[in-house]
């Protein structure tokens, strides 16, 4: 593999960000200056950036700077609004009858199960749509003014790949919920919101098994902050382009049979790709890490992205093909700066297709990976 301190020495400092990386990864930016970012073109999520308790004056003021509880039941609003947009979406494109001969509806044996997952979509929907009523007339009752939904577009084409999103959604929707809790300040709220998280981890559940994915692989479940869950809500929201206006990449925890990895979703302003380090990457060592890469993908946000690991990286050298043992890795989304559709970071010496970087650091996230 292409030495590092050659790559450094020729990209005359452009990588010089990795380094901070494991920093990023330990200390998110703060949700007040992100969500005014994540806000732009987005009228929904820039309310919750922008302020919306000023009308707040004092009522549950959560002590957390800016951030108010006015400020967080907002940004559970706007989660909930996108998951009841979401499913909306769905019914008003599938009929029962399409779902009932669906794959996914075949999943299961019991005819109760399989004649039934139609009626279970209603009624996630029906769920979000009351916790979207409950957390506006909660929040109109501390004073402050509900967001309002925003305009979606949803990337899937089939039941199947409806079931998948649902799964990733979800899953982020509980995070959500673990993360923002500990910072309400009024104690009547807690209650009404840990209800709403105990719901939405059953929803998460039931499309896990609808995904074919083992539930609660985990005996904890890690919880997102604002910051690293606003930039996922954006790729599903409709700006004034068609193309995302900050890249992201959401790489959750995972078991693998150590050959490849999935990156849930990637969003790519410019098109791209999506390469996973191993953790030598916090040391420095940025091409020496490169253990996998997407392929090409255009502007927009791609989802489910399947990622050979030490094969099929041009310009990697491995003397391994699959994992060994388990161990934490880390997405992080490139451009294709010269548009020939090849990764072409490592042979270049860097110089061409760099990583998404923002307020000077690469775009990352990282994950367990359990091999099996």
């Amino acid at each position: 593999m292409t030495d590092d301190d050659t790559i450094r020495e020729e990209t005359d400092g452009v990588l010089d960000f990795v380094g901070q990386v494991s920093d990023q990864l330990r200390s998110r930016r703060g949700f007040m200056g992100d969500a005014a970012k994540v806000g732009v073109g987005a009228a929904a999520l820039g309310a919750v950036g922008s302020g919306v308790a000023a009308a707040n004056d004092g009522n549950g003021d959560g002590g957390n700077g800016d951030v108010s509880d006015v400020d967080i039941l907002n940004y559970a609003l706007t989660l909930e609004h996108l998951e009841a947009a979401y499913y909306n979406d769905f019914l008003d494109n599938y009929s029962e009858s399409d779902v009932e001969r669906s794959e996914v509806a075949n999943y299961f044996d019991r005819e109760t199960l399989q004649y039934s997952v139609y009626q279970q979509i209603q009624d996630v929907r029906d769920h979000e749509e009351a916790h979207v009523d409950a957390l506006s007339e909660t929040i109109n009752d501390l004073g402050g003014t509900p967001v309002e939904p925003a305009n979606y577009e949803f990337p899937y084409s089939s039941i199947t790949e409806f079931v998948a999103v649902a799964d990733r959604l979800e899953a982020v929707g509980v995070s959500a919920y673990a993360g923002a809790a500990p910072m309400i300040s009024n104690p009547d709220i807690i209650p009404p919101a840990l209800s709403i998280h105990s719901v939405e981890a059953n929803h998460q559940t039931y499309f896990q098994l609808l995904n074919l994915q083992r539930p609660a692989p985990n005996a904890f479940n890690p919880a997102r902050t604002m910051d690293e869950v606003l930039p996922i809500a954006k790729q599903f929201i409709v700006s004034e382009e068609d193309a995302p206006d900050m890249a992201s990449a959401t790489f959750e925890d995972q078991s693998s049979d150590g050959s490849s990895v999935t990156v849930a979703s990637a969003a790519l302003p410019d098109g791209g790709f999506v390469a996973i380090h191993d953790s030598s990457l916090l040391d420095g060592n940025v091409a020496g890490s490169v253990i996998g890469v997407s392929d090409a993908y255009d502007a927009g946000t791609a989802m489910d992205i399947e990622i050979p690991l030490y094969a099929e990286v041009p310009g990697g050298d491995y003397d391994q093909s699959s994992l060994q043992g388990d161990q934490t890795l880390i997405a992080m989304p490139h451009k294709d700066t010269n548009g020939n559709g090849t990764y072409d970071f490592l042979t270049s010496g860097g110089e061409a297709d760099g990583a998404y970087t923002q307020d000077g650091e690469a775009v990352v996230d990282d994950a367990s990976i359990t091999v099996e």
